[in-house]
Parts: structure tokens; C-alpha cells; sequence
């Protein structure tokens, strides 16, 4: 019995020690696709306001013609292993209190500026489609081909990445723009931005077959890019 009770004491000074030696669990990075973080957003310079390139490109925008790619804003910090029923919130990642609060800010810097909106689509997601719905006042038609998942093969991944490939070279409706409320991997890959939560880029269609970004959209508003 002695031996017993002396045998347990060890094991449990060995388990003890490993504890104290295991690294500590990792928090997710800032720079997780699956958890965002809210990103520091600087207020508008009054040079970038003043200048040419800023206005020249607000009067642009408010004639159409443009395609404007916003990621979902920022959402709570929960595992999403799969894709269940896309109509049910309750397993996804679903808007933050500050991204909801976002997602209105970002869609009042461009309502202030009388910049149209000609067509709202977004990815099932809840969260695509809360994004829309707040920063624009209506609900957006669902669009399957800007969903994205970890879970999805490289080759639906590919398919997904040629398909926006296609629709930011796509001309919008004369005199309008078209927003696109969906996910930061496919952006990346289609067009080499990359977007914080709540954050977009603004394509201008060439005409040719291909496109340019030239703004990026926060909650400050608008900052053309060279």
C-alpha cells in the first residue's frame, strides 16, 4: 500500500512538471483570416481631400462604372469547422457589435458622397449578407459564386477565384456601380488585395477584359491608390 500511495505522489509530480513545462496555447493572429481583428483606420488627410486624384475620382464614382468589392465586417471570434444551412445563422460567424457598427459607417462614407449603388450581391454567408444590409439599407441578392470556405477544395477555390476574376473585368450597368459583399481569400487571389474585416477595394472595369483597383474603401472613406 505504501509503495501504491508512493507510486501516485511521482505521477502526479511528473504530470506537475509537464504541465509546467508545456508552452503556453496560442491565441489566433491578428492576421487570421478566421479571426479578424479590428484594424487601426486613420481619418482622411485634408491633402488626400484636397487633392485632384481624390476628387476627380468621387465625381467618377458618382457617374457608375465601377465595381466595388467590400469583405464582411468584423465578426465574432468562433470556430467554423463546416458549412451547414447557409440560411441559419446560428452556427457561423456572425457579425461583432463593432462590425455591425462598421458595416454602417462604411456604407455611410459612400451614401454621403452620392455615390449609386446599381446592384448589391453578396455571399450566403450571414455575415456577407448582414454586411450588405447594413451598410446599404436593403437586403443584397445572394450570389453562390462569391462564397468562400477553408473547407472547399483548391479546385472549387479556383473556379470561385476565375469567376470574380470575371465580374471585376465586367462593365456595370450604365450609370451605377456594383458592390460585392464577400470574403478576403478570393480577393487576394483575384486581384492581389488583400482586406481587413469591414474593409474594401474599388475596381475600375478597362474595358479590355480587365481591371484596375484604384481606391480603397475603410470607414475614413475613400483613398485613391496610385
Amino acid at each position: 500500500m505504501r509503495e501504491y500511495v508512493l507510486t501516485l505522489a511521482l505521477l502526479a509530480l511528473a504530470g506537475m512538471a509537464q504541465a509546467q513545462q508545456a508552452p503556453p496555447p496560442t491565441s489566433p493572429s491578428s492576421n487570421s483570416m478566421l479571426y479578424g481583428k479590428p484594424v487601426a483606420v486613420t481619418p482622411l488627410s485634408p491633402e488626400i481631400l484636397s487633392s485632384d486624384a481624390y476628387k476627380v475620382l468621387v465625381a467618377d464614382l458618382r457617374r457608375g462604372g465601377y465595381v466595388i468589392y467590400l469583405r464582411h465586417a468584423l465578426t465574432v471570434s468562433a470556430p467554423e469547422p463546416a458549412v451547414g444551412d447557409l440560411a441559419d445563422c446560428t452556427w457561423q460567424r456572425n457579425l461583432s457589435d463593432d462590425g455591425r457598427r462598421q458595416a454602417a459607417s462604411v456604407g455611410s462614407r459612400l451614401s454621403e458622397q452620392g455615390i449609386p449603388v446599381a446592384a448589391l450581391e453578396a455571399s450566403p454567408f450571414c455575415r456577407t449578407r448582414q454586411t450588405a444590409e447594413l451598410a446599404f439599407g436593403r437586403a443584397p441578392q445572394v450570389n453562390a459564386d462569391l462564397l468562400y470556405h477553408s473547407t472547399q477544395t483548391p479546385e472549387q477555390v479556383a473556379a470561385a477565384n476565375a469567376r470574380l476574376k470575371a465580374r471585376l473585368a465586367a462593365l456595370p450597368p450604365a450609370g451605377g456601380n456594383i458592390v460585392l459583399v464577400g470574403h478576403s481569400p478570393t480577393m487576394k487571389e483575384a486581384a492581389a488585395v488583400e482586406l481587413p474585416e469591414g474593409q474594401g477595394a474599388i475596381v475600375k472595369p478597362t474595358g479590355d477584359g480587365g481591371f484596375r483597383i484604384v481606391a480603397r474603401l475603410t470607414e475614413a472613406g475613400i483613398t485613391p491608390v496610385p
